[in-house]
């Protein structure tokens, strides 16, 4: 009778064993699904960026447009831009803070564009060594389908003119999205966050 009940309890513990390896694989596997689900699903989101370098035109005023497809797959609505245009040197206040709305959805792979004209009483757009310019451009809008805002802060630098030859828009190093963000921080100007 002994050996019966060790042989039902040996059994019974490996069947008890085998149900609960079977749940944890289980559970395993709906944490995996789950993951891969919102990775999926933020990978769908709008997300802008440029397929094409910003252009600069110098006339009366110095003009910069840039070109931000929406390369997510969902439509963004709601955009907005907050555009700060600075001195390199940090010194002085911004020659720039614009902000702009987009009424229109922007669906996949449609472009939208950013006009900036930057103030002649700021900058000479005849001088032919123009120094260079920081410029934040932050984006907010809202997905439709995933029913949440979304933001991007995009930092550039123009090198200005140099010996009359317009220098192409370039990202900012480490260190200097640093101290722009300090300088944008110290002068209250708006929240990066």
């Amino acid at each position: 009778m002994l050996e019966k009940m060790k042989k039902m309890t040996l059994s019974t513990f490996l069947v008890s064993g085998s149900t609960a390896v079977f749940a944890i694989i289980s559970l395993i596997s709906v944490f995996i699904s789950i993951n891969t689900w919102q990775t999926q699903r933020e990978a769908s989101r709008p997300y802008f960026t440029f397929k094409e370098s910003p252009s600069i035109e110098l006339a009366s005023e110095v003009s910069l447009e840039f070109r931000f497809f929406n390369v997510g797959a969902h439509p963004a609505t709601e955009l907005t831009s907050k555009t700060m245009v600075f001195h390199e040197n940090l010194a002085e206040n911004p020659i720039l803070i614009d902000t702009y709305r987009v009424v229109n959805d922007i669906p996949r792979d449609t472009a939208t564009s950013l006009l900036l004209h930057l103030d002649s009483n700021y900058v000479d757009a005849n001088d032919p060594n123009l120094d260079a310019f920081y410029i934040v451009i932050r984006l907010d809008y809202w997905d439709p389908i995933l029913k949440e805002p979304f933001f991007q802060t995009i930092f550039v630098k123009w090198p200005g003119v140099y010996q009359d030859r317009v220098q192409p828009l370039i990202h900012m190093e480490a260190g200097e999205k640093e101290r722009v963000i300090q300088y944008i921080k110290e002068r209250n100007l708006t929240s990066l966050n």
